[in-house]
């Protein structure tokens, strides 16, 4: 899936992407492959659900 960087904090290792679902994914610093995105940046990731209503991003990349 891809979406948008929304909110990223580095001291923290914490941020938020709009995916092309309009939904509201959560990323951790673990959650990334490679240099961390920037606010605004197209990424790609997998989407999974924790709970029953928290959405998580994984494997988040730029988009090229």
């Amino acid at each position: 899936m891809t979406g948008y960087m929304t909110f990223y904090d580095e001291p923290t290792a914490w941020g938020l992407i709009l995916g092309d679902d309009e939904r509201l994914y959560v990323v951790r610093g673990r959650s990334l492959v490679g240099p961390a995105p920037r606010v605004g940046e197209k990424v790609r990731f997998l989407p999974q659900q924790t709970g029953k209503s928290a959405l998580t991003a994984t494997s988040v990349q730029k988009a090229s």
